[in-house]
C-alpha cells in the first residue's frame, strides 16, 4: 500500500495467550504497547493494527464500498485468522472470541469489523471516539452499529472535544449493550491512561 493507505500491526503481551485482543487506531497510538505493566500482568494477546490516511475514510456519500470498509474485510480475516490459529489449543467446542479496542479515528473501521464478525467480538472498547460529522454520517453509522452485539465501554475525556460526552452518549444510544465512563482531565484522552480499565473490560479474568 502507498503512504495514504497503509495499514501494519504489530503484537504485544504473550504470543499465543488465549485470549486475544484486538487493538486499532492511528500509527502514533499503537507503535507501542500503551502500558507495558499492565500488558504483562495478564495473560493477553494484544495484536495492535495500525491505520491511517485513505484507508479509515469512511464517507456517507462514498457510493460503494468504502475505504473504512475495504479496511475493516481486511480486520475481519485477521482476526478470523488469527483465532483460527487458537483452535488447536482451545479445542473445537469452544468458542473462539475477541476483545477489540478502537481509538479515535480508527472507530468506523473496528465498528465495521465488529457488525460483520457478530458474537465473536464479545467485548468492544471505545476510546476517545468521536461522533460522525455529517447527519448522512450518522445515519449509516446508526444502522450499522446497530448490529453491534458486543458488551460495550466507552471511555471519553471529559474536555477531549469533540470526542466528549455528547459523542460517547450517540455511541451509546446506537449500540445494544453500551455504558460510557467520563474520564476527568484537560485535553486529548491518551491510550494509556485508560489502558488498564480497557483491558479490564475486554479481557476479564485474565490476571495473573
Amino acid at each position: 500500500m502507498d503512504d495514504d493507505t497503509s495499514v501494519s500491526f504489530r503484537t504485544f503481551g504473550t504470543p499465543g495467550a488465549e485470549r486475544l485482543v484486538m487493538l486499532v487506531g492511528t500509527p502514533v497510538a499503537v507503535s507501542l504497547d500503551p502500558l507495558p505493566t499492565e500488558t504483562a500482568a495478564r495473560d493477553i494477546c494484544v495484536l495492535a493494527l495500525a491505520v491511517e490516511g485513505r484507508a479509515i475514510e469512511d464517507p456517507g456519500t462514498f457510493g460503494s464500498e468504502t475505504p473504512a470498509e475495504q479496511t475493516a474485510s481486511s480486520l475481519v480475516a485477521l482476526i478470523r485468522d488469527s483465532l483460527e490459529r487458537l483452535r488447536p489449543r482451545l479445542g473445537a467446542d469452544t468458542p473462539l472470541t475477541v476483545g477489540l479496542i478502537a481509538y479515535r479515528e480508527a472507530a468506523d473501521v473496528a465498528l465495521h469489523a465488529a457488525a460483520v464478525l457478530g458474537d465473536t467480538v464479545d467485548r468492544l472498547a471505545l476510546v476517545a471516539v468521536a461522533a460522525p460529522a455529517t447527519p448522512l454520517d450518522r445515519d449509516d453509522l446508526g444502522v450499522l452499529i446497530e448490529r453491534v452485539t458486543a458488551k460495550t465501554l466507552i471511555l471519553n475525556g471529559q474536555h477531549d472535544e469533540p470526542a466528549a460526552y455528547e459523542a460517547a452518549t450517540w455511541y451509546k444510544d446506537h449500540l445494544a449493550s453500551a455504558r460510557v465512563e467520563m474520564v476527568p482531565g484537560d485535553g486529548v484522552l491518551a491510550l494509556p491512561a485508560v489502558w488498564a480499565r480497557v483491558l479490564s473490560h475486554v479481557a476479564p479474568h485474565t490476571k495473573r
